[in-house]
């Protein structure tokens, strides 16, 4: 649980680019459906096979099929469910004192870092190809003094307007002594 100072306020919540899972979807989606479609070349003829061979094939695919495929996207929905919820609670809360990040590890296992302004030492963005220039994603990496690692945040939506508003606050934080 995350709890906040006194006078602190949210100023920008920073999560990962929605392209990011687009892939796995897509990949979950084709091997939800190559059950089926191997099942219908099997049965299709474009193999030759004994016709006793394809009603084995046939008689226990209609025994086992409702209950099996049923089975397959239950996994694939767990698989689906784990990586969707890595993607959605992986984190980070800026506010007007401070960077929050939460990093979600598994079900049960979340880190979650906090650091002050002050203690920032390096902010990095890095952006790679095409598709993460025009879609406007990177990854920030900040350097601290005082933790033993990096704070990296993947595929973070706007990389440069996040940097930019840790900066400022970065600057206005070390301006206003003791706040």
């Amino acid at each position: 649980m995350i709890t906040f100072e006194k006078g602190e306020q949210i100023v920008k919540i920073v999560r990962r680019h929605y392209l990011v899972i687009i892939p796995m979807i897509i990949t979950l989606m084709v091997v939800a459906l190559a059950p089926l479609v191997l099942f219908l070349f099997i049965t299709s003829g474009f193999i030759p096979l004994d016709e006793s061979v394809i009603k084995i094939i046939e008689r226990f695919f209609l025994e086992w099929k409702v209950f099996g495929y049923s089975l397959w996207l239950l996994l694939l929905w767990v698989i689906f469910f784990i990586e969707w919820t890595d993607y959605y609670l992986d984190l980070w809360i800026i506010t007007n004192r401070r960077i929050v990040d939460v990093e979600q590890k598994g079900f049960f296992h979340r880190e979650i870092t906090s650091f002050r302004f002050e203690q920032i030492q390096d902010i990095t963005v890095e952006t790679h190809g095409l598709i993460e220039t025009f879609f406007k994603f990177g990854t920030l990496q900040i350097q601290t003094a005082g933790h033993s690692r990096d704070i990296i945040i993947r595929d973070a939506r706007y990389p440069e307007e996040a940097r930019s508003l840790i900066l400022r606050l970065s600057e206005k934080s070390r301006a206003i002594p003791n706040q």
